[in-house]
């Protein structure tokens, strides 16, 4: 997974998962860097402004696609 190219499907950034982490005691979590910051100030529980998130492993593909080019 990490290299791989994603989109945050809420925020519709692309970025790149460049890690994992420890999310819980039994689960691990992504961190993702956005290509470019990303304006959150109209979602509640944001910053303004991110430049990467970290999300856990077991909705990482409720938040997160893979960018394919399909050509």
């Amino acid at each position: 997974m990490i290299g791989k190219l994603v989109r945050h499907i809420r925020f519709d950034a692309i970025g790149i998962v460049v890690g994992t982490h420890p999310w819980s005691e039994t689960e691990e979590g992504y961190k993702v860097k956005f290509l470019k910051p990303v304006d959150t100030s109209k979602y509640a529980g944001y910053g303004s402004v991110m430049a990467g998130i970290n999300n856990a492993v077991s909705n990482f593909e409720d938040n997160f696609e893979e960018v394919i080019n399909d050509r």
